[in-house]
């Protein structure tokens, strides 16, 4: 016969079962089953080679989670500029964004990579952002601002284009007035040493600007000068490669350390491979489609010789390279450089 007492036992006993069941078997489906949802901003067009890398992220990266990541990219800057999303990555607004050289003013140690005459190719800038040295550049900032380097994609050099003359030797860059980021003292210091006149314009006006006379030009990628039509109003196109760009595949921090591990290898594993898609497109589209176009517009193009690009690369390290020492200190300065150095040496 059943008392009270053991029917009271009878049902704690059940009850007991039930939560241990629960603990067992739904806690953990529960947390198999959390998505997550990735809103990422570029700044190129839908055909651009940094839009094409992130589509190749966006593939990757829902095929190898089996939908549990999902990806939405927003190209032509509809989540903002570049500026804007580095902030938003600080702040934890996105997870994900592009990021480029405007990064080295947001961020001093970063600036490394952006020295003048730094890298002979863009093989030598690609195996860089692989290196160690790299790595523990993106893990400061990480630890500094928040924000990670999965990925980064050199998609060619600063080379010059003006309206007044054609540049041969450094002589020829006397007193030109040279656009320059407004908040980039590199740029600006770079351009002083080599003699030319660095003047201050936002991105929207530099077109306008070089028409109009209120610069002569500026030092960029080809493909930007032709994206950009400065063709059309300069004709003088010096191939000296200064500084050295890259598009970067970024993360904040804290979401990147709250994904499990399989997820953060997925992500880090797509970025590289995005990046590696994007350097194959842009490189080729650079050195052959950009050239191919501003030759048939007229523009004069010129290959600055080995010694002459030696007296530039002389003339802004001179300038630059202890000012650069102070700001990002000079073991980091010191390791950065022999280690593109023993890249170098070892192609």
């Amino acid at each position: 016969m059943l008392t009270f007492k053991k029917i009271q036992n009878n049902t704690y006993l059940t009850i007991s079962i039930l939560l241990v069941l629960c603990a067992i078997f739904i806690v953990p489906v529960s947390a198999d089953a959390k998505n997550y949802k990735l809103k990422i901003g570029c700044l190129e067009s839908p055909n651009g080679p940094n839009t094409l890398g992130w589509k190749t992220f966006e593939q990757y990266v829902e095929s190898a989670s089996n939908g549990q990541i999902d990806v939405d990219i927003y190209p032509s800057g509809q989540l903002g500029d570049s500026e804007k999303l580095f902030e938003g990555l600080k702040l934890g607004i996105h997870k994900m964004a592009q990021g480029d050289e405007s990064i080295t003013g947001a961020y001093d140690p970063m600036m490394i990579w952006f020295t003048p005459y730094l890298f002979s190719n863009e093989l030598v800038m690609k195996k860089f952002f692989e290196s160690e040295t790299f790595e523990e550049l993106s893990d400061m900032m990480a630890k500094d601002m928040g924000v990670r380097v999965l990925g980064a994609a050199p998609y060619g050099f600063y080379n010059f284009i003006n309206k007044k003359r054609a540049v041969n030797r450094i002589e020829d860059l006397k007193g030109l007035k040279l656009r320059t980021l407004p908040n980039s003292q590199l740029t600006i210091k770079t351009w002083e040493a080599l003699g030319a006149s660095a003047t201050p314009v936002s991105w929207a006006e530099i077109y306008t600007a070089i028409k109009t006379g209120v610069i002569h030009g500026l030092g960029h990628t080809l493909t930007i000068m032709v994206d950009q039509k400065y063709y059309e109003v300069a004709k003088n196109v010096t191939l000296d490669m200064s500084m050295g760009c890259a598009n970067l595949y970024l993360v904040n921090e804290r979401f990147y350390q709250s994904l499990p591990l399989d997820l953060q290898k997925i992500v880090k594993d797509g970025s590289q491979m995005a990046a590696a898609a994007e350097f194959g497109i842009a490189t080729y589209r650079n050195r052959v489609v950009s050239i191919d176009i501003l030759k048939k517009n007229g523009v004069n193009v010129i290959s600055l010789s080995a010694d002459e690009r030696a007296r530039l690369k002389k003339a802004s390290h001179d300038a630059v390279i202890p000012w650069i020492k102070e700001k990002v200190g000079e073991a980091m300065a010191a390791k950065a450089f022999k280690t593109i150095s023993e890249i170098e040496a070892g192609m």
